[in-house]
């Protein structure tokens, strides 16, 4: 990777410097479904989850569930068949009613979902002493880590076979690596960022910047070409997400989509106004009541501020030849080309099932995009399809629980995973997508 200069990404960055929540409650409605098995013959007595609701089909294969909240995630158990998992949305056109037809697989014909076997994992680099912070696979198949090693710190790099073929010290308790829209990569501690570069068989670092500012700077560019560049700005308390497509020549920048949680944001001013008057009377009134009610108002503020709220996700993504924005706030997916030119839209349901981590991972080849899903410590990626927002395949990984910076790269998902008899040190392994 040769060295490329910032200063004209930074510079356009600093230059460039409304959705409503469909998500139907409170409407009841019917839903009525027969499930069958592969051969038509009925399933009886299947166990039915639509949201919160619980029904069982009857000896027809038939069930009837009524439910107030949708999108609504459908399951379907049942001891002789694999588990059947569906979103359930209301139709354009209200209806009161929700006919549903589930098709039962044999446990020994399910091919949708992938679980991982043993023989199907890859230690990358079996070198026990070495604990890896972060990494980054390489096109050509190759990791780039920074790891702690016989109390040293290091970046190396290693090739497909997980072989070290360069390295170099760095300073003691590196954060992470972060890739930007320029392909260019970075060492992050918590107060610098050092730009890096990796040329021939050669590996530097640069002189290192301020962390403050800089970091959020090139975070927030998602997306460059030779001719466009686009990048986000958040405002309304990071509940509102504006895209910007900026020309590089002509510096012109235009409104590329503008997405928000208005209910969201709404609860935050309520807040905002409670806890103003709160704070006045924390340091104006004598009354021992009034100032306990006031100190928990602005306990509950901190609480709300630090832990409830979080940025609306809508991220933008890089697939194929287009850009991709997937509003979970208005449950649909955008896709513009890459000169900032709208083709088309489709609705997303996928993150209404049980588990979303709030992530979406793309390939290295940025071809194909995945949806991240944890429970109990097991996380399943699902594969979705970009041209109408499906669910195409289910990947299950049980052979490591809480698996870390995931990355999709081939035919392998690679993650780092804390080794269970000593907490201190994690490794990174790959698994087979297929």
């Amino acid at each position: 990777m040769k060295h490329l200069n910032h200063t004209g990404l930074i510079f356009l960055l600093l230059f460039a410097g409304g959705a409503i929540n469909t998500t139907w409650s409170q409407a009841e409605a019917i839903v009525k479904g027969k499930v069958t098995n592969e051969k038509g013959t009925p399933v009886k007595n299947a166990a039915i989850k639509v949201g919160s609701r619980d029904a069982r089909t009857n000896d027809n294969g038939f069930f009837v569930v009524k439910n107030t909240e949708f999108p609504a995630q459908l399951t379907v158990n049942h001891p002789l068949y694999s588990e059947y998992l569906d979103m359930i949305v209301l139709p354009e056109k209200w209806k009161d009613t929700i006919q549903v037809s589930v098709v039962l697989l044999g446990k020994e014909t399910q091919i949708e979902e992938v679980t991982v076997s043993a023989e199907q994992i890859f230690w990358v680099y079996p070198r026990k002493q070495a604990n890896v912070l972060d990494f980054l696979v390489q096109p050509d198949d190759g990791i780039l880590l920074c790891c702690s090693d016989e109390n040293r710190y290091f970046m190396r790099s290693l090739n497909a076979k997980g072989e070290k073929t360069n390295e170099i010290p760095i300073r003691n308790h590196p954060k992470q690596l972060y890739r930007d829209c320029m392909e260019t990569i970075h060492l992050i501690y918590s107060d610098s960022i050092y730009e890096t570069a990796v040329v021939n068989n050669s590996m530097g670092i640069f002189q290192p910047l301020a962390l403050s500012g800089i970091y959020n700077l090139l975070k927030s560019c998602v997306y460059k070409d030779d001719k466009n560049l686009v990048k986000y700005n958040y405002s309304n308390e990071d509940q509102r997400i504006e895209y910007l497509a900026i020309n590089i020549q002509s510096k012109r920048s235009k409104t590329l989509y503008v997405g928000e949680d208005r209910t969201e944001y709404r609860q935050m001013e309520e807040y905002e106004y409670e806890h103003y008057r709160a704070d006045e009377k924390m340091f104006h009134s004598q009354d021992s009541e009034e100032l306990k009610k006031t100190r928990k108002i602005w306990n509950n503020k901190q609480f709300y501020e630090l832990i409830v709220i979080n940025p609306v996700y809508i991220p933008l993504f890089e697939l194929n030849d287009s850009l991709f924005i997937f509003d979970h706030v208005n449950d649909s997916a955008v896709v513009f080309t890459k000169d900032g030119m709208r083709v088309r839209s489709f609705p997303i349901f996928y993150q209404y099932f049980d588990g979303w981590k709030k992530e979406l991972i793309t390939n290295l080849e940025k071809t194909k995009i995945f949806a991240r899903y944890d429970s109990e410590g097991i996380t399943t990626l699902r594969e979705i399809n970009p041209t109408n927002g499906k669910i195409q395949r289910t990947i299950q990984l049980e052979k490591h629980v809480f698996p870390e910076h995931l990355q999709i790269h081939g035919d392998f998902i690679y993650y780092t995973y804390k080794d269970y008899l000593d907490q201190s040190m994690h490794y990174i392994f790959k698994q087979h997508l297929e």
